[in-house]
């Protein structure tokens, strides 16, 4: 009878106060929904790429020497902790199909056992197969390849052809690119045995290592080993690199963005369930004199916070688990080479969110509880006296209280009186407008990169990639027709500091050269001479500052070139070493033999000439780069758009329930005003006013921290190869601003239409 009598009531006030019961389930949901969605792809993406990886036995180590010969093997084959290694060579050649397109060949000397590929269609290569290849999936399918169809290659002069064995992926092309972004129209890979093209030299040796292996300690054995190799391990190689970087990123936004969402949430919660039980204060009297007992009656307020929040938190995080991750699948990840999806269960973490949930939700019902419950039954049953009047420090300078209407002096005294309302209302405001800055310059400050990059940081409008037989950069400067040419030396070295080892790229610029940026903020900066110029994400990578002294090994040399560290520059898109070519040309270590030609305004006849060389592989454009960053970038818009989803309806759902409940707080307020004669029309208009006045501190309280965390967000999911700088665009902050400060407006017009329902007699009652 107890039990049904309790019931009813719960349901009776759910029925009644359904709009803050609701609140509770979407604020809940809304925290669980966005951390079980990031933590369902962030698993996703991890678990897919370790049993693809681990499954098809992924190389640790890529060493690039002179001569991968028995004796090389031998070496790294000898260290404790290599567990295999295998010979073969690696490079990019064109093909006999229509237009310009090329291809990785990787040849195996002997089974492929490292990098083993996963058969899509046809058969696998035998190890004795000198006329057989197998081709990667995408390219296959963009070029209407399959088995037993023939595909041509240009080495020295010479065609080979061969023939399709069978279609794979590969564990170490997850992306398949030769520029910014993946095109297997123009490029692919295909793999093949050594004696199929004996005229390729055996350059490259891959190695795994054994479970629990030092990847950092292995790395320094290899490279005392072989001193003159380059090593690139899995942090380094760009395919796996990038593919692990997809996966870190959203771990990183699993531990921010989510979390601060569902601390906001939650902060709502409490003031919601703490408002709640103070307006049932008359009813828990009520049930004290009926006879219920104090555990009943603390069991039957609990419900308030347990069905809400248990019934909001498990269905954001089913739903958050079940849909966004597919969603983020197709649209970012998926667009990588992964051969199959795997979906693991909702995480731990994701539980003990859902179940935090629910705890904080009873943990602040029972404290609020705790403090009614100490009062007696009688004054339970008496409405909770008003605080005692206090002048406030505004009413303290006369000059100013002086000059306000009796309207204006109400509410600022109403915003004043109660500051707990006031300052919860202003953080609700605060962190709404705080969460919409954050998503959308997350946006604006990845598009910016890319568009910073290649218009402030490269002034350049076409850069020449050259390979082979080169010229010398006087013959390139004086031949070619264009307002300006510069000729840059690139090469990939391996820099060793006392904090660590990494493969960058080492590039060598004219002494003169006017056409890279590296200054803060792309600013102009010129190479100073016999010293080193380090980007800074690698400086603070390997723990560098001005005056240290830099070990640089480059492929095929084992004498180190040692610098000092005389500048630091800044690129956002890729981190390495910079000297001008007078330094080179003073280390002794060959010419100064340039691997790329940038030009500024190229006429038709210097692009036809560029376009008849031997030795330019191909041509890059600046503006079609933007385009090509801009579309790989638009995968990732996804997310943001998503982020900024759930940042709106975060905004909405708290300006509604702040605003509903500061409302139902003031009924006996605002029917005393009516007694004393306003009209109703004046009533709103106090509403309003005392809404505005917090919406706009919220709003304004909001800009600098949502700058703030643009920028934590992304360099908590930038690689190690890239700097990203927050720089949400002016229009967006506006936005957020308009639109935080909109929807508290709009919601405040709302509420104020509730005075004509005001139950004069029920608000005015009391027991005296």
């Amino acid at each position: 009878m107890v039990k049904n009598t309790l019931r009813k009531k719960l349901l009776r006030d759910m029925s009644r106060a359904a709009m803050q019961f609701l609140s509770i389930i979407v604020l809940c949901a809304l925290g669980t929904f966005a951390f079980a969605a990031l933590d369902g792809t962030a698993r996703m993406t991890r678990v897919t790429q370790d049993t693809y990886f681990e499954e098809n036995n992924l190389a640790d180590f890529w060493i690039s020497l002179p001569s991968a010969d028995r004796a090389s093997l031998d070496k790294v084959a000898a260290i404790p902790g290599i567990r295999q290694v295998r010979a073969r060579a690696s490079t990019d050649l064109e093909t006999t199909l229509e237009g310009d397109v090329s291809v990785s060949v990787t040849a195996y000397d002997g089974p492929m056992d490292i990098n083993i590929p996963l058969l899509r269609e046809g058969e696998l290569l035998d190890v004795n197969d000198r006329r057989g290849c197998l081709v990667d999936e995408r390219f296959a399918q963009a070029h209407a390849l399959t088995p037993g169809s023939r595909l041509g290659v240009k080495l020295g002069g010479e065609e080979y052809t061969f023939v399709v064995r069978g279609v794979v992926v590969s564990p170490e092309y997850i992306v398949v690119s030769d520029g910014v972004v993946a095109d297997p129209n123009a490029y692919g890979y295909i793999l093949i045995n050594a004696c199929a093209l004996p005229a390729l030299p055996l350059t490259q040796i891959v190695a795994t290592m054994e479970d629990g292996g030092d990847s950092d300690a292995l790395r320094d054995a290899i490279e005392t080993a072989l001193p003159d190799a380059l090593v690139v391990d899995r942090g380094s190689h760009m395919s796996t690199a990038r593919a692990n970087n997809n996966a870190q990123m959203f771990e990183n936004m699993t531990l921010l963005f989510p979390v601060l969402a569902y601390a906001v949430a939650a902060l709502i919660v409490m003031t919601t369930l703490s408002r709640m039980i103070d307006n049932q204060r008359m009813q828990m009297g009520t049930l004290k004199a009926l006879g219920f007992s104090a555990r009943q009656i603390r069991n039957h307020y609990l419900s308030y916070a347990v069905v809400p929040s248990l019934i909001g938190a498990v269905l954001g995080t089913v739903v958050g688990h079940t849909t966004l991750p597919f969603v983020l699948w197709d649209g970012l990840i998926g667009q990588n080479e992964m051969p199959y999806q795997l979906v693991p269960p909702i995480s731990g973490p994701a539980w003990v969110m859902t179940g935090l949930s629910v705890l904080l939700s009873m943990g602040i019902l029972l404290y609020t509880y705790r403090s009614a419950a100490r009062e007696t039954t009688a004054a339970l049953l008496r409405p909770k006296p008003p605080k005692d009047g206090k002048r406030i420090l505004l009413e303290r300078i006369g000059f100013i209280w002086s000059r306000l209407s009796f309207n204006a002096k109400m509410v600022v005294r109403n915003l004043m009186r109660n500051k707990l309302r006031t300052f919860m209302s202003f953080i609700g405001i605060l962190c709404c407008t705080m969460l919409i800055i954050t998503s959308l310059g997350l946006q604006d400050s990845v598009t910016a990169l890319s568009v910073n990059h290649y218009t402030k940081t490269l002034h350049y409008d076409a850069r020449a990639n050259l390979t082979g037989d080169v010229g010398t950069a006087e013959s390139y400067e004086r031949r070619l027709d264009a307002k300006a040419v510069e000729c840059i030396m690139e090469s990939s070295v391996s820099i060793r500091a006392d904090a660590g080892t990494r493969t960058v790229m080492l590039t060598v610029l004219e002494d003169d050269q006017t056409m890279q940026n590296l200054g803060k903020d792309e600013t102009f900066v010129r190479l100073e001479t016999g010293t080193a110029a380090v980007t800074y994400k690698l400086t603070k990578t390997l723990n560098l500052h001005l005056g240290d002294t830099i070990r640089l090994y480059l492929p095929g040399d084992d004498e180190p070139a040692t610098f000092t560290i005389g500048q630091i520059v800044h690129n956002n898109v890729s981190q390495g070493v910079y000297i001008n070519r007078t330094t080179w040309e003073s280390l002794r270590k060959g010419d100064f033999t340039p691997t790329a030609i940038q030009l500024v305004a190229p006429s038709q006849a210097c692009i036809a000439e560029l376009e008849s060389m031997d030795e330019v592989d191909d041509i890059e454009y600046p503006a079609e780069q933007i385009e090509e960053m801009t579309r790989m970038l638009e995968t990732l818009s996804l997310v943001f758009t998503i982020l900024t989803g759930i940042a709106l309806s975060l905004a909405f759902v708290i300006c509604y329930n702040m605003g509903l409940m500061n409302f139902v707080e003031r009924v006996r307020e605002y029917a005393t005003l009516k007694v004393l004669g306003y009209h109703q029309k004046e009533i709103r208009k106090l509403i309003l006013h005392e809404n505005s006045i917090i919406a706009l501190l919220g709003v304004l309280g909001g800009i600098y921290p949502g700058i703030l965390l643009v920028d934590v967000i992304l360099h908590s999911c930038e690689p190690e190869t890239g700097y990203y700088v927050g720089a949400p665009a002016v229009v967006s902050i506006v936005i957020a601003c308009v639109v935080t400060y909109c929807f508290s407006a709009l919601i405040a017009r709302l509420l104020t239409r509730k005075v004509r329902t005001i139950d004069m007699v029920e608000a005015l009652k009391s027991v005296e």
